[in-house]
């Protein structure tokens, strides 16, 4: 019976539900992820919190509270989150490159997080160089999502390339849309964007899959540390039973 008991413990722990902190620029990352992600990680709880824009890191870690960005307040978030924060809760970063070196920028964040909260499970993401690439990455879900676009202009961007006029501006003639309205695509991209990275054209996408995919995976304790465990207690309950 105690046996069969830590089988079922050890099963329950290994697929214990994760809260996942997703930091992004603004309403239109927070609008995809909040119908992609639950779809992607089933079980695991995802908190978006979106800001007034990228931002920029500030050169001695001291974050402005005028400053809403991004980056501007990241070193005091993950400083605050790295005080409070228990095993099952983690941080995703996600960050559009725009026209910085991704190299670059990738290192400089993992600085702010040695710096700041060098305990913290956090994991930086991204986007080349903005969010839309996820979707060129994904024929069918374009075509579900926007039946009248231009597919065969779709076909032809290379996800992750930097397009003179910018992959959102790309985005908007390949859809039809004369004007910016990145919430709405959003919305219907999030439905339908593949769960499956395998199926996607876009590297910065399956960049982002694989850093949900660590930060949602927990690992069981052992059978010799939770036996131990088992074992302590129930001596100690033994122990109390016979001074009574």
């Amino acid at each position: 019976m105690v046996q069969s008991s830590l089988r079922c413990n050890f099963e329950f722990e290994a697929k214990s539900s994760m809260k996942i902190y997703v930091l992004v620029e603004g309403p239109s990352e927070k609008a995809l992820l909040d119908a992609w992600a639950p779809r992607a990680f089933p079980g695991h709880e995802f908190n978006l919190r979106p800001h007034q824009g990228k931002g920029t890191l500030p050169a001695d870690g001291r974050s402005d509270p005028r400053r809403r960005g991004l980056l501007d307040q990241l070193p005091a978030t993950l400083r605050a989150y790295a005080k409070t924060f228990g095993n099952d809760e983690a941080v995703l970063v996600l960050v559009d490159a725009d026209a910085e070196d991704c190299v670059d920028l990738k290192q400089r964040l993992l600085n702010v997080a040695k710096t700041e909260s060098p305990s913290l499970n956090v994991v930086f993401r991204i986007a080349v160089e903005e969010t839309e690439a996820f979707y060129f990455g994904d024929l069918k879900a374009i075509a579900a999502a926007f039946p009248d676009a231009d597919h065969e202009a779709a076909r032809e961007f290379a996800p992750d390339s930097r397009p003179a006029e910018g992959t959102a501006e790309t985005f908007a003639k390949v859809v039809r849309d004369g004007t910016l309205r990145k919430v709405e695509w959003a919305e219907k991209m999030g439905t339908k964007l593949t769960t499956r990275p395998e199926k996607s054209r876009s590297p910065s996408f399956k960049a982002l899959y694989a850093g949900l995919e660590r930060l949602t995976t927990t690992k069981a304790p052992s059978a010799k540390r939770r036996a131990k465990h088992w074992k302590s207690r129930h001596s100690s309950i033994r122990k109390a039973g016979s001074q009574k």
